[in-house]
């Protein structure tokens, strides 16, 4: 039984009742050809031999129409042309050609097969029907011809997942697109290649992908065959999203040999000035690649490869002087950047319109094997290393060059999938393995990392920014995630009976120390070139690690079993009930603080299992035209971020955890400022040492993460007319004009 939690977190119930065009149903990376065999007379044909040839790549399937003459051909290959043929002792051959099969699809084909005559050859004499009979839920495809000739701008999956009306693009400010499909968080999507998990399972990235925040596509667009949109699936193999979910099946190899080139690109030319006659600063996109694919033995072994490069050089938007926004105050600035370079010897850039650098490379490689006609195996390896420079200035806050972090990623992801046909039983059995490194640093200009720091200019309601982003000065994520999934299919009469198992073992590696290089904020230039700050923040390691990360795993298995009953020839019926169950190896550390001002133990982790029944039915109401009625009522399960149930919590104002940087509670101590010092070579300071378990006084040499931070430390000095000093801050603080934070 889901408990609250659950509910409230991570399940949504959904029903739906539409009359809609043909589409797709609900498996995952293969199709299905489906069908009746009959005499002229319209009696049932029992034994007939039905083979189906995918002519591009010569793969054959076959199987044997059941009692009541249906047959399916399962796990058969996207695309086509098929050439599907019928053969029984007595009767004529009979073939249908041109057979094409979308992503999901269950593509009717019926066959009609008259007596044989001494004198009489094959002709070609069966119907193929546009319409899906198997799907249920809210569901498109894209085909590859529609990805081809679409026009896209970002040929992003975005882009083509705005056909269907239930995928809705947002985006805030000059943030990346995201998706809410069915009005739903973008998180809780789900984005599959070839049918293996794709997801930011960490729950950073808008765009819900691995490296998301580069803004790289997971996979070159070049290099997808079709994509299916899934908004209410009620086969039980699509699971663990209760928004939408996104499945990128990637092309293959065939029989001819074929290649692609292309370029893609744009300028400020192309852009042209403000509405106030302003020049857009320097701005290009430029993407080029190639891909090829052939066999390596004729009908056997395939290859296909796909290479990509992106370069894009973005205008952030606001300068002091010159393009873009004027932000203004000259002299203020020219003020700043002096105090900067003479008094405390470091160079954040210039005041001009800072230049993001947004670059990609894209690298996947593909074998297709064709093991006889009972089996098929797929590998394929996909490669993004991708960095993009991150920054928000505004007309309220001017932030130098330095102050951009550049996020890097570099996502490395293998499959492998065996598809197995047994007479009537169908098998499909997949390994992924993906491995993500994440982490934030520095602009290559960057002289030495630096602390952030602020000054109020203009009055004080406005803002210039240099050094290290607060958040970026310790900041890496790595994961490593492993799944094992198997779908075993058999048939029994009208029913299509599948079971199966999904299973996500996940490892992460969390470094996060935010402001481990200091945080002071000034209310003037005075202040600042006295170095009086009116507040100073830093963060560190209570362990003798100065750089101790957070390590944790999840594990995620799922079990499902599934009926889609035929009981006439118009009506489907799919049933089946699925179990997710998440667990969580690693405890966090145990905060007494936290437990004490919000009655909530920080070391219980989640402990649920996610059942997720489900039931859909689909009626042709009128075959000829279309026409169908679908509808069904089930429960989604969404596991949601990985960060909010398995980031340690640290209790820094008691020295028992790692990483420190928890705040509790304001301590008034009286009216007191922190003064910054200027160190020797103008260096800022940036952390207290401290060991493990103990408080830091202010009056202690810093050791900082980085050597090359040797200083002197800040001193807490008594505003005019104020009481003493305070003496000393824990591993987390917050020094202000009128409190001080642990």
């Amino acid at each position: 039984m889901i408990d609250a939690f659950a509910r409230a977190t991570c399940c949504t119930a959904f029903a739906m009742l539409t009359l809609a065009a043909p589409g797709a149903a609900q498996t995952m990376t293969t199709g299905t050809i489906g069908g009746l065999v009959t005499d002229t007379q319209g009696g049932v044909l029992a034994g007939a031999t039905v083979t189906a040839v995918h002519e591009p790549t010569g793969t054959i399937y076959e199987t044997v129409s059941s009692g009541d003459g249906q047959f399916a051909l399962a796990n058969v290959r996207v695309g086509g042309p098929y050439r599907v043929t019928a053969r029984l002792a007595g009767f004529r051959d009979q073939e249908a050609a041109s057979i094409q099969v979308a992503l999901g699809e269950q593509r009717q084909v019926d066959f009609v097969l008259p007596l044989a005559a001494l004198t009489e050859t094959i002709t070609v004499a069966a119907s193929a029907s546009p319409m899906d009979v198997s799907r249920a839920g809210a569901a498109s495809n894209v085909s590859q011809q529609a990805i081809d000739t679409l026009p896209t701008l970002g040929r992003s999956l975005v882009d083509f997942a705005r056909i269907s009306a239930h995928f809705v693009p947002t985006a805030f400010n000059n943030e990346p697109n995201s998706l809410s499909v069915a009005g739903q968080n973008n998180r809780y999507n789900n984005v599959q290649i070839d049918g293996a998990v794709n997801n930011d399972v960490f729950g950073i990235a808008a765009s819900g992908t691995p490296g998301g925040q580069t803004e790289s596509e997971p996979v070159s667009l070049d290099a997808i065959q079709e994509l299916q949109l899934v908004v209410s699936p009620y086969d039980v193999r699509q699971g663990m999203f209760a928004g939408g979910g996104i499945n990128a099946i990637t092309r293959s190899g065939a029989n001819e040999v074929r290649g692609t080139a292309y370029y893609f690109g744009r300028s400020q030319g192309l852009v042209g000035d403000s509405p106030e006659g302003t020049p857009i600063a320097d701005f290009s996109s430029h993407e080029f690649g190639a891909s090829a694919g052939g066999p390596l033995r004729r009908s056997r072994v395939f290859y296909f490869a796909n290479v990509d490069v992106g370069r894009k050089e973005t205008p952030s938007g606001v300068s002091i002087v010159g393009t873009g926004q004027r932000f203004g105050l000259e002299d203020e600035a020219a003020r700043f950047l002096a105090i900067l370079r003479t008094r405390y010897r470091y160079n954040p850039g210039d005041v001009h319109e800072f230049i993001r650098q947004t670059d990609n490379n894209k690298l996947f490689v593909r074998a297709d094997l064709n093991l006889g006609v009972q089996h098929q195996l797929t590998a394929r390896h996909n490669f993004v290393d991708a960095l993009n420079d991150i920054g928000r200035p505004d007309l309220t806050r001017f932030i130098f060059p330095d102050g951009f972090y550049r996020f890097a990623s570099r996502t490395n992801s293998t499959v492998a999938q065996l598809n197995s046909a047994f007479g009537r039983s169908f098998n499909e059995l997949r390994f992924t393995f993906q491995r993500v490194r994440d982490g934030r640093e520095g602009q290559p200009t960057e002289e030495r990392p630096f602390p952030s720091v602020d000054v109020r200019v203009g009055g004080g309601s406005r803002f210039l920014r240099a050094g290290r982003e607060s958040f970026s000065s310790a900041n890496e994520l790595d994961q490593d995630v492993i799944e094992a999934t198997n779908d075993f299919t058999f048939i029994r009469g009208r029913h299509t009976i599948t079971i199966g198992t999904h299973n996500e073992l996940f490892k992460f590696r969390n470094l996060f120390i935010r402001d481990a290089f200091g945080n002071y904020t000034f209310a003037s230039l005075d202040l600042f070139e006295q170095g009086l700050a009116q507040s100073y923040d830093f963060s560190y390691s209570l362990t003798g690690d100065a750089r101790q990360a957070a390590r944790f795993a999840v594990r995620q298995y799922g079990v499902y079993a599934g009926d889609q009953w035929r009981p006439g020839r118009r009506l489907t019926v799919t049933w089946g009930i699925r179990l997710d169950r998440p667990t969580f190896p690693d405890a966090p550390t145990r905060n007494p603080d936290a437990e004490a001002i919000y009655g909530f133990r920080t070391d219980v982790v989640p402990n649920q299992q996610l059942w997720s029944p489900r039931m859909g039915m689909t009626y042709a109401v009128n075959a000829e035209r279309g026409e169908q009625l679908r509808g069904g009522v089930g429960l989604a399960c969404s596991p949601g971020a990985r960060r909010m149930s398995g980031s340690p919590t640290s209790t820094a104002a008691r020295g028992t955890s790692s990483p420190g940087s928890a705040r509790s509670k304001a301590l008034p101590i009286g009216s007191h400022s922190c003064r910054m010092r200027p160190p020797n070579r103008g260096r800022l300071p940036a952390r207290p040492s401290a060991s493990p378990g103990t408080r830091s006084t202010l009056s202690t040499r810093i050791t900082n993460i980085h050597s090359s931070f040797e200083a002197t430390p800040p001193t807490i000095a008594p505003l005019q007319g104020s009481g003493p000093a305070p003496s000393s801050c824990s591993s987390r603080r917050r020094c202000t004009a009128s409190s001080i934070r642990t």
